[in-house]
């Protein structure tokens, strides 16, 4: 056994052979999380620019619902066709979208090429998952994984920042034009990782797609967003959610592997997705609204905290321990973190600490997820496995987005919403309001408690079988 698997390390997976793969596994990670983002931070500036405030939240929400639909959709084009044409569609779709964004004259424009980013974004965050599966070994996989967490944690400090650069400097547009250079450095990395990686022949390559599963998964994201501004598209949210567990049942190729293990990871993605996004949406106004802090306040709270994935994400790996047993610490931090932000004492202090905490709880949860669907899996069907874990966050987002907008607009007089809306706005109103999103979160991340008990058997048997290998280098 070569030097770079027998002795597991961060330094490992940037040696021959697995360099360029790291590089344009890595990159796509960050270019696709780096893109939401600076977008985001620009298009205020956009908006008043070229017209359709009213339009920013359906930019926004473009990009979510097509990720929900091309995330599966990946993964099994991954699993039949192989890594490089889909590090292809993605690279295209992202060079498409940006150039319709940086031409754009008005906003639906803008919104369209979000919708098309989001088709390429699915592309690009199943491919590096692929790449991991498919190509590094097990006992480097963690880490790879752990890296490629983190990526989202780096991309978050660099984000907004450089959008807000870019826009005040140069224009909006910029924010662009800027990632057309990363997409060309990806994607020569990708096209020198695939000489020393060739594709492996599919094994379930004559298998239907299934289309009709991420669509209405893609439906049940867009109705539960909207609900957030109205709670009634949160009972229509149930149509397609409905029809599609009833897909599930009866299709050949369902979107999530039906063994007790692979759901229980996904469950529990979702759940914390919940908590922890749904916390996200009023954090903020909570701080520069309800306490009256100034936006650097609402800055440094969101540095804290993904300062607390990283360092969960790349601690994680470190420790031997079974990946079960991470997920549960995981969930477990999610969850009370969460919930404390409820807790009415501290201030301003509570909630921004107690959602770093709740930050790290992701960060140590996400690589060992990816391990336990891949244990759980069926050789052949690495693309599916791994990409069903960032699509069971991304459908969490939504429905902790709309729980965290209903009981939010829920616990505000109509005066103090109107008040809370203006420049500058002081509403102490807001403070106890976010408190109950906060509970709600808190209340969905529970769900990731019950799943956790699925996933302490599995993940043991992995550990015993690592323990040989141990007593062998320990000898050695």
């Amino acid at each position: 056994m070569s030097h770079a698997t027998s002795v597991p390390s961060y330094s490992a997976l940037f040696r021959s052979p697995y360099r360029a793969l790291m590089v344009a596994a890595l990159g796509a990670t960050f270019l696709g999380s780096l893109d939401a983002l600076m977008v985001v931070t620009a298009l205020p500036s956009a908006a008043q620019d070229i017209g359709g405030v009213d339009m920013i939240s359906i930019a926004v929400g473009a990009t979510m619902v097509t990720i929900c639909i091309t995330l599966p959709l990946a993964g099994a084009l991954i699993d039949r066709y192989g890594v490089a044409r889909s590090f292809a569609i993605a690279c295209v779709l992202f060079t498409g979208a940006n150039i319709v964004g940086g031409l754009a004259p008005s906003m639906p424009v803008v919104a369209l090429s979000r919708g098309v980013l989001g088709l390429g974004a699915g592309f690009m965050f199943a491919v590096p998952l692929g790449l991991f599966a498919l190509y590094v070994p097990d006992a480097l996989r963690p880490r790879a994984f752990g890296l490629n967490a983190a990526m989202w944690g780096v991309s978050a400090l660099v984000g907004p920042a450089l959008g807000a650069a870019l826009t005040g400097s140069v224009g909006w547009r910029w924010v662009f034009w800027v990632n057309l250079p990363l997409i060309a450095i990806v994607a020569w990395a990708a096209r020198l990782a695939m000489r020393s990686h060739p594709e492996r022949e599919p094994r379930h390559g004559h298998e239907p797609l299934n289309v009709i599963g991420p669509v209405l998964l893609g439906a049940t994201v867009f109705a539960l967003l909207v609900a957030a501004r109205n709670p009634v598209f949160a009972l229509i949210a149930v149509v397609p959610a409905a029809a599609f567990l009833i897909h599930e049942r009866r299709t050949r190729v369902p979107v999530f592997t039906h063994r007790p293990v692979s759901i229980a990871a996904n469950v529990a993605s979702l759940a914390t997705g919940a908590a922890f996004l749904g916390a996200e949406v009023y954090l903020p106004l909570q701080l520069q609204v309800g306490f009256g802090e100034p936006v650097g306040v609402v800055a440094i709270a969101l540095v804290l905290t993904t300062l607390g994935w990283t360092t969960g994400s790349m601690a994680a790996a470190r420790f031997d321990a079974a990946p079960g047993d991470q997920i549960l610490l995981g969930t477990l931090l999610v969850f009370v973190g969460t919930l404390v932000m409820a807790v009415p004492v501290g201030g301003v202090a509570l909630p921004i600490a107690a959602y770093a905490v709740s930050g790290l709880g992701m960060g140590i949860a996400s690589p060992a997820l990816f391990s336990v669907v891949l244990s759980d899996g069926e050789a052949g069907r690495e693309g599916k496995a791994t990409s069903s874990i960032p699509l069971a966050r991304q459908v969490g987002a939504g429905l902790g987005t709309a729980a965290a907008g209903i009981i939010f607009v829920a616990s505000l007089s109509n005066a103090a919403v109107h008040a809370a809306e203006k420049t500058g706005a002081h509403v102490p109103a807001v403070v106890p309001a976010a408190r109950h999103t906060f509970v709600a979160a808190a209340l969905l991340g529970a769900l990731g408690l019950v799943a956790c008990h699925w996933l302490r058997r599995e993940p043991r048997r992995a550990v015993a079988a690592r323990r040989p290998e141990r007593a062998d280098r320990a000898a050695a």
